[in-house]
């Protein structure tokens, strides 16, 4: 997630902090479903890509919104939600 300068965070996860709600980093600006779900539970994207068997660089893609994660493929989006322990609908 974006680390903003008055980020009141010292580990920069900017959209888990009180200031922020789901969906919306504290400036408002939309988190993907993925990022947030990842960050929630403090996974990098490595540890993501392990335990999913989705590629580190396809994960980047959803996270930054390069690749729509509502395009993705049903086995990735299974596998994603699987490894974040939620709902396929909260990556979305």
């Amino acid at each position: 997630m974006k680390r903003y300068d008055d980020c009141v965070r010292a580990d920069g996860l900017c959209g888990v902090c009180s200031l922020s709600s789901r969906g919306l980093d504290c400036h408002n600006n939309k988190i993907p479903g993925l990022l947030y779900e990842r960050s929630v539970l403090g996974m990098s994207k490595k540890e993501l890509s392990e335990k999913s068997g989705v590629n580190v660089r396809q994960i980047h893609r959803y996270e930054s919104s390069s690749s729509d994660t509502g395009n993705m493929t049903l086995k990735n989006a299974i596998a994603l939600a699987n490894a974040l322990e939620c709902d396929v609908k909260d990556l979305l």
